[in-house]
């Protein structure tokens, strides 16, 4: 029997990279999962190794890649599903704040990102699927730095696309939906959620970290889309 297909899972203490790896563990794939403040979080998934890493700290993710690599050998799957919020005005951001959002969402998967790609390189497979936001299309009132890294990172994506499609490895990003009890909900404001209410036009009773898991799984798979942002949202 063949080894199972193996992924890493960035952010999977939060509601949504804890559902990614769920579906992907229905899958069959072996897991790397990796938190940072809430280790107790992870989603309790047999076989699954967890690794702690600052994303703020250069150092710290290279070693989560290289100790991803040196216990399971080989990453079909890199799913990067943190980030962090900081809101405020233009006008009294500070410069801290500004740093820690592009640290987290935007350089973080960057580094990670060229921290595998002599693996991904070398098999000549695998592919990265990158958790984006609504802000990094539309922007954000109060939450320029959020929409700042988000946005950025949507270029990553289609950069690195662009660069490793033509040996075999599929890159894509996937914008979820609002989701209220998520740790970035319930950062958000009442204004806010009642705003994407508004938006939305249409509304769903199905568990939307879920149905956010079983796609990312899906499109993990997915033979021949690359370069594409999936917008799981229904806000026109």
């Amino acid at each position: 029997m063949s080894d199972p297909r193996t992924a890493l899972v960035v952010g999977a203490s939060g509601t949504l990279g804890g559902a990614i790896a769920k579906a992907l563990a229905g899958k069959g794939f072996a897991l790397g999962l990796q938190a940072l403040r809430h280790p107790d979080r992870l989603p309790p998934l047999a076989g699954a190794r967890a690794y702690t890493a600052d994303l703020r700290q250069a150092e710290q993710i290279q070693k989560l890649a290289a100790d991803f690599l040196k216990d399971f050998g080989r990453l079909d799957a890199l799913v990067w599903a943190a980030g962090i919020v900081r809101e405020a005005p233009v006008l009294t951001l500070s410069e801290d704040d500004l740093r820690d959002v592009l640290a987290v969402g935007l350089t973080a998967p960057f580094l990670l990102a060229k921290a595998v790609s002599r693996q991904f390189l070398k098999q000549k497979s695998g592919s990265f699927v990158a958790l984006s936001s609504h802000a990094g299309l539309s922007g954000r009132a109060g939450g320029a730095a959020y929409a700042m890294a988000q946005s950025g990172l949507l270029a990553l994506v289609k950069s690195l696309a662009r660069e490793w499609g033509p040996l075999g490895i599929r890159v894509n990003c996937v914008v979820p939906p609002f989701i209220p009890d998520s740790e970035l909900g319930r950062a958000a404001t009442p204004e806010f959620a009642e705003s994407v209410r508004r938006k939305s036009v249409y509304q769903s009773g199905a568990d939307p970290a879920a149905a956010v898991g079983e796609f990312v799984a899906d499109l993990v798979a997915n033979p021949t889309a690359s370069g594409q942002t999936f917008v799981l949202d229904a806000r026109i």
